[in-house]
Order: C-alpha cells, then sequence, then structure tokens
C-alpha cells in the first residue's frame, strides 16, 4: 500500500499564522502546472482569486463540488479535496490541512491524498506540527520543514461579552448560540459579522467583507472560523469548550482549541485568546500552555478507506469498502454518509436485482457521493440518491430535467427568515453539484449557470437578512464616530429632510429642528441626537443664514385655532409671537431648536422676524399699524390719541358705546383726523373696513393672542356675513356683532342701518314728494282722489336684510339697536326713530302723545311727543342727533352754537319739529 517516490515531497508543518499557505501559492506559481486541495470551497476560491490574479483567468481553473470554472487550456486547478483529480499530470501538487486525515467523516479523503497525489517536479503537504510523526512514517522520503508562528498568541482570560476588545471572534458551537450572541452584540456595540458552515462561500464572503471593512467591530462563528480564513482578528473568545460532532457532546481537543484560536494575530500583529460568560475561565492550565506554546499531542492516527473499490457486485463493492488498512498509522475511517446510504439502499429490492450489474453498481456508487448539504440524514438522502440512480441507469441514463426544472424553480424565493433561506441555498447546493456533473443531465452548463445565479441571489438575501437581524450599522457607525475627533463622516440631508451620516440615516432635520429616527431604540436616542448636534452644525449654520437674508415668501404666519401664534420658514417653525410693546409690535420668542445656533445668528434671525411682522402688517393690516402709530405720535391730539388707543388695543374694532364719551369729546377740528385714517364711526361700532378682509382678519388674531397671551379662537369662514354660532372671541376679532339669535359682521349691520337711516330721511322729507312712509294719495273706486289718514311711521325695506340671510325677529331686533321701533300692525312694517341713549341714563317714562296738529306733524315725521323732561334736555342740546357718523357724513360741532349744523341731513328735520312745536 506504501507508495514509491521518485520526486522530492516536502511537508511544511506548524501552527497557525506561519505562511503555509502563502508558500504554497508562491511555489504553485513559479511552476509550469500545477494543483492545490483545501478543506474548504471558501479557502478555495479565496486562493484562485490570488491565482487568476497572478497568471490570468484563462490560466487558472477551479473546481468544487457545486462550482467549476475549467478554461480549456488552464495550467493551475484549485479546489475542494474530494474534487482533486489526483491522477492529472501537473508538476506541482499541494496538500492543504493535512491534519484533517484524523477527521471522522471526511479524513479518509485527506489521507488518501496526501499518500497518492503527487506532482511531477514537487509536491508540498501542509499542516500542523501534530502530524510530524505520521508523515514522517507514511510519506518516508518527505523532507519535513517546521514554521514558526509569526506572532505571539497569549491567554487573555475570561471577559464579559460587553468588555471584549474590538476586533474579536466569538466562537460558539450551534446556530442557536451565535444567534443569541450576535443579538446581544447588536443592542450595545452596532452587531456582528456572522460565519457558520451552513452559509454560502458568497454569504460567507460577504459577512466577513463587513467585519474587514469595519462596519462591525465583532465577528461570531462556529468551528468554521478556524480552517483557513484569513481575518484581521485580534482576540478569539470561546463561548463554549464542547461541541457535538454528530455522535456525542464533547470537548474539544487541544488542537482544535489551537486552531481556532490561531485566527488571532495574523502576520507580525500578536493576538490573544479567552473565553466568554464560562465559569472559572473554562481552559486548564495545561491547555493554555500547550496551546500559548504550541505544543500538541501527536495524532495518532489518519482514517483511511480503500480508495478504488472493485465493482463486480453490490457485495464485492461494500466488502471493498469495508477493508482495514494494512499500514501502521492508519486505521478504518467510521461510516460516513456515503456508505451509509449505499447500505441503505443495498437493501432496496431493485438494488439488490441489479447487484451485479457492473454499470449498475458504478453508478449507484457514484451517485451515493452526492454530499447531503440539507443534513437530511442518510435514510431521507437516500431517496434523492436513488432516483438519481434510476435515471442514471435507465433511458440515456441522464437525470430527469423537468424534475429539475420543478425543484430549481420551487426553490427561486428569496423571501423568508435566515434558516429558510440557508435551508434553500442547501438545497440549491444539491442541485449545483448535479449539473457540475457533466455526464449526469443533459444540458449540464446551462443549469449550472441558473443554479450557481439562484444561489447568489439567495446568498445575496441572506447576507442582507443577516445584517438585518444582527447589524445595527446606525449605532456601529456612531460608536465609532464618536471616536474620532479630527475626521467626521459625511453627512447629507435629502429633500425630504433626512439626515444621513456616511449614507445611514439618523432621523429628521424639519427646519431647524432635528428628530431621532422614530424606529431607533430608545437607548439610542442621546447618541443619535449627539451625532446630529455634531454633523449638522455647518448645515444649521447655512439655514441661518438663508432665513436672515432670504425673501419675505419663505416666511408666513401660522395661526391654528387653539394654538399661539408662530412664524414658520418654510413650512417650519422657527418661533412664536408674544406680548409686546403694543399690539401691533408683538415680541419675538425664537424656537427652542433655533438655540443650538450662534448668539448672533439668532438675534439676525430675531431682526429678520421683526422686518417681516412689519412688513405683513403694512401689507394686509395697514390701517391697524396706522392706529398704532398714530396713538404713539406726540402731535396727535390727546383726545384722539386716547380714542384710536383703545381701538388699537382692541385690534382696530371697537363698539361705539365703550367710546362715546371720547367722541362726543372731540372737537370738530379733532374729528378729520378719524376720517383722515379711514374709520367708519358707524351707529353701533367703529371701524375700518379693511381690517375686515380675510388675511387681515388672521393677522388681527394672532396679534391679539399674542398680546393677551392666549390660544388663536376659531375664526369664522372667509368671506361669511352671518353666523348662527361660533367661538364669540373669534367672532368679536373679525368683525362681527350678536344680534338676536346670531352674529352680523359689523359693516353688513352699519349698512342695514344707513338703510333705515334713508327710509327715514326720506320720509322726512316735504310731503310734496310722494315718498314711503310720507303724504301719499289713495284712489277710491271711481277713481277720485280723496284724502286718506296715514299710519304713523315709516318703511324699512326687509330686502337688504333678507339678502344677508336675517330671519324676522334678528332684522327687528337688530333695527331695535340702531334705535327704530316698530310701531302700529307689525304687518304694516311701520317703524319710528327713537333714538339711542347713553346706558349710563335711565329711560322716563312716556307720557301720552299730543293730540290735534301737533300729533299729526310728529306722527308724519316718525316722532312722538317727548315728555317735559325730555323736552328740557332737547331744548338744551336742541335735537337728538341719530349716529349716522361716517366718512361720507361729517357731524362737526361747534362751541358756543346749539342746534344741528345747517350742512347736517338732519336739518331739515329739525326744522319740521320747531314748525311743530310753534303751532
Amino acid at each position: 500500500m506504501t507508495p514509491s517516490f521518485s520526486q522530492p515531497v516536502k511537508a511544511v508543518l506548524g501552527p497557525t499564522n506561519t505562511g503555509k499557505t502563502h508558500l504554497a501559492v508562491e511555489r504553485l506559481t513559479a511552476h509550469a502546472s500545477g494543483m492545490i486541495g483545501f478543506p474548504l470551497r471558501l479557502l478555495a476560491r479565496e486562493v484562485y482569486d490570488r491565482v487568476v490574479a497572478i497568471k490570468g483567468p484563462a490560466e487558472v481553473a477551479l473546481v468544487t463540488g457545486e462550482e467549476r470554472i475549467m478554461p480549456p487550456g488552464a495550467r493551475y486547478l484549485l479546489g475542494t479535496m474530494e474534487a482533486l483529480p489526483v491522477t492529472r499530470d501537473v508538476a506541482f501538487v499541494g496538500i492543504d490541512e493535512a491534519q484533517l486525515g484524523a477527521d471522522p467523516e471526511r479524513g479518509h479523503v485527506f489521507t488518501d491524498r496526501l499518500l497518492r497525489a503527487r506532482g511531477r517536479e514537487e509536491t508540498m503537504i501542509l499542516g500542523s506540527a501534530s502530524i510530524r510523526a505520521l508523515v514522517g512514517a507514511l510519506v518516508p522520503d518527505a523532507e519535513i520543514i517546521t514554521r514558526p508562528r509569526f506572532s505571539t498568541l497569549s491567554y487573555a482570560g475570561s471577559s464579559k461579552l460587553s468588555r471584549l476588545p474590538k476586533r474579536s471572534a466569538i466562537v460558539a458551537f450551534s446556530a442557536e448560540e451565535v444567534y443569541a450572541i450576535a443579538e446581544m452584540l447588536r443592542r450595545f456595540s452596532g452587531g456582528a459579522a456572522v460565519v457558520m458552515g451552513a452559509l454560502s462561500p458568497k454569504t460567507r464572503n460577504a459577512q466577513v467583507a463587513m467585519f474587514e471593512a469595519g462596519e462591525v467591530d465583532y465577528l461570531v462563528a462556529t468551528d468554521a472560523i478556524g480552517m483557513g480564513l484569513n481575518l484581521d482578528v485580534s482576540h478569539v473568545a470561546f463561548a463554549s469548550l464542547q461541541k457535538f460532532d454528530g455522535r456525542r457532546l464533547r470537548r474539544l481537543t487541544i488542537a482544535e482549541m489551537a486552531q481556532i484560536a490561531g485566527r488571532a494575530g495574523r502576520h507580525q500583529q500578536d493576538g490573544s485568546f479567552g473565553t466568554v460568560g464560562l465559569p472559572q475561565g473554562g481552559f486548564t492550565p495545561e491547555e493554555v500552555s500547550a496551546i500559548e506554546g504550541h505544543h500538541f499531542p501527536p495524532v495518532p492516527s489518519l482514517f483511511w478507506r480503500e480508495p478504488n473499490p472493485r465493482f463486480g457486485s453490490l457485495d464485492q463493492l461494500l466488502s471493498d469498502l469495508a477493508q482495514p488498512p494494512t499500514q501502521p498509522g492508519l486505521r478504518p475511517a467510521p461510516e460516513a454518509v456515503d456508505i451509509a446510504v449505499l447500505k441503505y439502499l443495498a437493501g432496496d429490492m431493485e438494488v439488490r436485482a441489479r447487484g451485479s450489474d457492473f454499470d449498475a453498481v458504478q453508478r449507484l456508487w457514484d451517485v451515493c457521493g452526492l454530499p447531503d448539504f440539507e443534513q437530511l440524514g442518510a435514510e431521507h438522502h437516500s431517496r434523492t440518491v436513488f432516483k438519481l440512480w434510476q435515471w442514471r441507469t435507465s433511458g440515456d441514463g441522464s437525470v430527469d430535467s423537468d424534475w429539475f426544472a420543478r425543484r430549481l424553480a420551487r426553490l427561486d424565493d428569496v423571501e423568508g427568515d435566515i434558516d429558510q433561506l440557508a435551508s434553500r441555498i442547501a438545497a440549491v447546493r444539491t442541485l449545483c453539484f448535479i449539473a457540475q456533473r457533466g455526464d449526469w443531465i443533459d444540458g449540464g452548463a446551462g443549469w449550472a449557470e441558473q443554479t450557481q445565479a439562484l444561489e447568489s441571489r439567495l446568498s445575496d438575501a441572506l447576507h442582507a437578512a443577516l445584517a438585518q437581524r444582527f447589524v445595527d450599522r446606525r449605532l456601529a457607525l456612531l460608536l465609532r464616530d464618536a471616536g474620532q475627533r479630527g475626521n467626521r463622516l459625511p453627512v447629507a440631508v435629502g429633500a425630504d429632510g433626512t439626515v444621513a451620516v456616511d449614507g445611514e440615516p439618523i432621523g429628521t432635520l424639519n427646519g431647524f429642528q432635528f428628530k431621532v429616527d422614530p424606529v431607533a431604540r430608545a437607548s439610542d436616542h442621546r447618541m443619535l441626537l449627539a451625532a446630529a448636534e455634531k454633523h449638522l452644525r455647518a448645515e444649521l449654520a447655512r439655514r441661518a443664514t438663508s432665513l436672515a437674508e432670504g425673501e419675505d415668501k419663505a416666511l408666513s404666519l401660522i395661526a391654528e385655532p387653539g394654538t399661539m401664534p408662530r412664524l414658520a420658514w418654510h413650512g417650519h417653525i422657527v418661533a412664536t409671537l408674544a406680548r409686546g410693546p403694543t399690539l401691533v409690535q408683538p415680541a419675538i420668542q425664537i424656537d427652542p431648536s433655533l438655540r443650538r445656533l450662534e448668539p448672533q445668528q439668532v438675534q439676525a434671525i430675531t431682526d429678520r422676524l421683526l422686518r417681516f411682522v412689519a412688513t405683513q402688517l403694512a401689507r394686509h393690516a395697514a390701517p391697524l399699524a396706522a392706529m398704532g402709530e398714530a396713538a404713539g405720535d406726540l402731535f396727535t391730539p390727546p383726545r384722539v390719541r386716547a380714542l384710536l388707543a383703545a381701538l388699537t388695543d382692541n385690534s382696530g374694532t371697537i363698539g361705539r358705546a365703550a367710546v362715546e364719551d371720547q367722541l362726543d369729546a372731540l372737537t370738530a377740528e379733532e374729528r378729520p383726523q378719524l376720517r383722515k385714517l379711514g374709520l367708519t364711526i358707524g351707529s353701533l361700532d367703529i371701524f375700518h373696513p379693511l381690517l375686515l378682509k380675510p388675511e387681515a382678519v388672521r393677522w388681527r388674531a394672532a396679534l391679539t393672542a399674542a398680546q393677551q397671551g392666549s390660544p388663536i379662537p376659531a375664526l369664522p369662514p372667509q368671506g361669511a356675513v352671518l353666523q348662527k354660532s361660533g367661538s364669540q372671541a373669534g367672532l368679536a376679532i373679525a368683525g362681527f356683532r350678536r344680534c338676536a339669535g346670531g352674529w352680523l359682521r359689523i359693516d353688513m349691520a352699519e349698512k342695514l342701518a344707513r338703510q333705515a337711516h334713508a327710509a327715514r330721511m326720506q320720509a322726512a322729507a316735504p310731503p310734496t314728494s310722494p315718498v314711503a312712509g310720507g303724504d301719499e294719495h289713495q284712489h277710491d273706486e271711481a277713481g277720485d282722489e280723496a284724502p286718506h289718514p296715514l299710519p304713523p311711521g315709516f318703511v324699512i325695506d326687509p330686502a337688504l336684510a333678507t339678502s344677508l340671510g336675517l330671519d324676522e325677529e334678528t332684522r327687528r331686533a337688530l333695527l331695535g339697536s340702531f334705535g327704530f321701533r316698530a310701531v302700529g300692525d307689525p304687518k304694516m312694517e311701520r317703524w319710528r326713530w327713537s333714538g339711542l341713549r347713553k346706558a349710563a341714563h335711565k329711560r322716563p317714562r312716556r307720557k301720552k302723545p299730543r293730540k290735534g296738529a301737533e300729533a299729526a306733524r310728529a306722527a308724519v315725521n316718525g316722532e312722538m311727543r317727548r315728555p317735559a323732561s325730555e323736552q328740557g334736555k332737547a331744548k338744551r342740546r336742541n335735537v337728538e342727533k341719530p349716529r349716522t357718523d361716517t366718512p361720507h357724513t361729517p357731524r362737526p360741532r361747534q362751541s358756543g352754537r346749539r342746534g344741528p349744523s345747517p350742512h347736517s341731513p338732519f336739518a331739515g328735520l329739525a326744522a319740521m319739529l320747531a314748525d311743530a312745536r310753534k303751532d
């Protein structure tokens, strides 16, 4: 069994981080041709990429169970140990991790390559120093070279998970442990990369790349990390020292501990190892000493199995595979999956019936080589193997393409959790293996391309799922950024206000207010706010300048009912209006979100907002601003100033009864100043028509709320004239007056008052003009004219009140408030003027009206004779003047003169009353 060697064989042995693989690649590329076998597809792919970079893709081939890249003229081949073609004629052969010959599942393959794979010019065996004696015994002519470790590996003891140094790898031995540790690391350190044997090579590469790029500071892995993965790890922490090897739960051997711990410290960088969460540290002193000194007990033997069994019959095949080795240092390999499946199928009647058919037995053993990627167990896995064998031994010997296509389509789903995606990838790897065997299925190259594409998509989805579950990239980024003082990560603010630091969203910036991402954990809020404070200073300063120097169109008043009046910039709140020296000079309270700015920036913004308010008042409420200015002008007469101050404090409208005394006190020279300001001095209210416009009302409501320190009341709809209900404060600010059961806008009320007084004036006209309420002539049936006694009072046309929506009750109440009283039958719609009196005066008791011509004349004029006490007052005042003062009906007063002005519209009425008294 011992082969003879004519070419040199070198065994390069030593611990991890001795550069063995690097040396093998150098020797491979130094020869005209060669191949190296690796324990993992992932490692084979990594070295393949390195050799391609040196020799070019046309010169290099990759052969694994699930992947095959074979250029026609390839001179260099990299692959897994099972896929390595032992009979290929090459100049150089490398066998990596030869100590895996002691592995119960795959050890016989490594042992076979160690014994049979040779290069024409050079063969290199790479492995642990623990197989030094076995190599010397099995390959007597081999030159054994021992290489020391480049860096020091030291024991760091036990540590808490939260105290582990950065760039640490935590090793566990079950998926559940790996997931639990990764979840904990996510909560307080931003997460971890995950590496497990069940992951596809592409997923593992993506996870390792994430760790190598510094996106996360921790890596959680199974013992798959120990097989040649070159990682920038400074510390390896064991979460457990026990593993289930497929048969039993056992403690790791020292060689296994050292293989994993040796991942710490690469090249010249020292590394450390320890435990996390284990009582009493976990390692024994002897184990620590052996790992630090790289002193491992020698491997007593390697597993072996007949590599070239005979296929004369099924029994012969089983017998050859059960043959024990005859060479010292070798022992029979345990029953692997392929033999377990073969034995299970040997009991099937169809297989037994063809047990003497050479081709059938050979193909049966061939399909038993299908790896159990899905870890289903021999019985379940044998069903797929049996089906493949049936196709391979019938018809054209090809696997059913329809079955293959249906199975592939069923797996083409990138949705699901981590376990579901990993399970699909394992199933796809089975199809990949079938497709890579060119003689198993027609169109194998096309199927191989499809299966590899699907594996790639599923691997991307699995990587994304792992990152989503176990990596909080934002937290990891901010933790790393917190330690950088000079170098700041790039920050970007999107059009929607999303703030991203190095592409990772941390919240939104609305105006000057930063809000933490709502999906962030509460424990991360402080860190996110600190990051915003650090990275948004330049952006906030830019916005502050834009606000202070920008145009008015970017600013607006926010006057929503139930809130304080606020100012907004591009729709974002920047300030609140507050009580100021006067109503038209509100104070500006800067929003707290702007307090992070520099003091000079805050002052510039305050000044800009004050100018905006002044501009808007001049545009929409200029009369109010003019009133306020005139009220504060020392050159304005005191009595006018007092009246204007009252108007300004009441936001530009006021009931006449409240300022009657001030109004009466004005001189003839002072009254025109009110007209100059455009004020309407109505029967019931004093106001400016422009202040009743919607935007003016909105600003007046905001100014009033700011001055009173109360929320803005609900305002009536724009354009409304009559309201049945609503906020009394809002209606009052909008210029509405209560009348009966509703509210009427004061300018419309004044319009009704003027109509009523016009009807009164028309009734008071000379009798030669037939007017409503005056002398009229009635015609009898014969057509002869005959005088007819006139009803008392005059008619006020209800059409205007109806057009405004007033009902009869409201109309009558409103006319009564103007000083008009209904007389006679209500259906006759006759009215008389009784005048308005100050609330402080009591109305005297009314006496019976006079009779005769005097009573008739009083009836014509719509007046009843007053009591003697009233007559005395009337004589002193001449006649009571109605409140019809408007900008178009001046009411001059001159000292020393009694009675109305000859220019007054009431002069004719006063003369008629005087004539009636003489009679």
